[in-house]
């Protein structure tokens, strides 16, 4: 009984690490951290003020985004549906509720309430869902009709705390993990589904008070319930989310995507599990071919999420003016084969792995060309017969999308030993943006010709 009258709280604990930190912390390092705290509150309050004060009608309601001077709350609608269908899932990817080996430490080894000690954690993850919502909401504004754009931000940054409610009592073990994919899936279904109505010129209303009121009604629940609950995350979820967080630190650390999206396919490939083993061709390169086909056979989540993708671009493209429907046909054309050219990633970015092959890289490429190639193909006849562009564009956006895919799927691995330029504002790196620029510049040429030529 004298042991568990004298266990601190978990903000005793707080307390003393906080205090351990500023002991040991050194004396140079703390203007620096002040400046760098300061820097960053001045750069993302201004960019904030910037974005909020910026008048919607800027972009809306403006040739060549629409054919008709009138918008529609239609637009708002899909771009809340599609932020929310990515909020959810990064959630669910990242945990949401991670924490460090520091803070495990306590969390394992001592009477400490765990609910105590990750509470602060879970508010701040609730705050910043609903911030991001609100961000996605004023995206949203600029689409949409003049009468509706307080109610999307409003509505957005509600749904952005559900956006992480939902994935937090998925790790306190109160709701089962298919809910969250069900309302990505109805997310992803409601896109092509209000582009559609929008389409055939049915009115789609914007939110109303009543709406919006209702939606904070709905997701304060779960997010009370998970700040209730949050004693029932145990070691194996909040540890499921932890390599994910390091890979995010280390993309952003060293301006390398990549290293998130390894991290994150691996998870995916680990979730899937063990498949049975297929013959392949005797002959190389139709092995190659079958092999790349055999990788979104076992993994069809992208794939059922390009087809939904291409039915909402498909019926946008048939009411937007012929420049923006044919800027829109030659992104769609470059997404698709990128998703599908993870095969072309592989092999470019590990030279070893394309030794064992045992075979040119010329064939290589090839070979692992067809999938994406059929793919984007695919996407261009969708996006193109639905289109109002030229045939001109059509074929340009067909081949500069698959260009532009191929040339950043095939770009080898990032090197970080390149041309640093000194500036009076820090240090640009020139060598490691030309690097990046391998792909986009292109994408970015072929868009301002296709919409010319449209």
């Amino acid at each position: 009984m004298a042991l568990t009258g004298t266990v601190r709280g978990a903000r005793d604990l707080r307390a003393l690490r906080h205090a351990f930190e500023r002991r040991h912390a050194p004396l140079t390092d703390r203007p620096a951290l002040a400046v760098l705290v300061v820097l960053g509150v001045y750069v993302g309050g201004g960019l904030a003020w910037w974005l909020f004060a910026l008048p919607s009608t800027t972009f809306a309601c403006a040739d060549p985004i629409v054919r008709d001077p009138a918008c529609t709350s239609a637009w708002g609608w899909t771009v809340v549906a599609i932020a929310v269908a990515a909020g959810t899932a990064s959630a669910r990817t990242a945990g949401p509720v991670t924490c460090g080996a520091e803070t495990a430490f306590w969390l394992l080894s001592t009477p400490v309430d765990r609910g105590a000690a990750l509470r602060p954690r879970v508010a701040a993850l609730l705050i910043c869902g609903a911030i991001a919502g609100a961000l996605a909401g004023r995206f949203a504004t600029f689409v949409t009709a003049p009468e509706g754009r307080v109610a999307f931000t409003c509505l957005a940054a509600a749904l952005g705390v559900g956006a992480v409610a939902l994935p937090m009592l998925v790790q306190c073990r109160i709701l089962a993990p298919a809910v969250v994919r069900v309302v990505i899936g109805l997310c992803l279904v409601a896109v092509p589904g209000v582009v559609a109505v929008a389409a055939v010129g049915v009115t789609v209303p914007p939110p109303g008070p009543s709406i919006v009121v209702g939606a904070w009604i709905a997701v304060a629940a779960p997010a009370v319930s998970a700040l209730l609950r949050c004693d029932r995350i145990a070691a194996p979820e909040w540890r499921a989310g932890s390599d994910t967080a390091v890979g995010v630190s280390a993309s952003f650390t060293a301006l390398d995507p990549s290293l998130l999206a390894g991290v994150v396919e691996r998870k995916v490939w680990l979730c899937i599990g063990s498949r049975r083993s297929r013959v392949l061709p005797r002959r190389r390169i139709a092995a190659l071919v079958r092999s790349d086909l055999l990788r979104h056979v076992r993994r069809p989540t992208p794939v059922l999420v390009v087809c939904v993708a291409l039915l909402g671009v498909a019926v946008l493209t048939s009411v937007v003016s012929p420049p923006a429907a044919a800027v829109v046909q030659l992104v769609t054309v470059f997404t698709v084969a990128t998703i599908f050219g993870a095969g072309l990633r592989d092999v470019s970015r590990d030279p070893d792995f394309a030794v064992l092959l045992g075979t040119r890289d010329t064939h290589l490429h090839l070979a692992l060309s067809v999938v994406p190639g059929s793919a984007a193909l695919v996407a261009a006849a969708v996006t193109g017969f639905a289109g109002s562009a030229s045939m001109a564009s059509v074929v340009l956006g067909l081949l500069g999308g698959c260009a532009a895919a191929y040339r950043m799927r095939t770009r080898p691995p990032i090197g970080y030993d390149g041309l640093i330029l000194e500036t009076a504002v820090g240090q640009i790196p020139v060598d490691l943006l030309r690097q990046w620029a391998r792909g986009p510049d292109l994408l970015v040429v072929c868009a301002w010709l296709a919409a010319v030529l449209a």
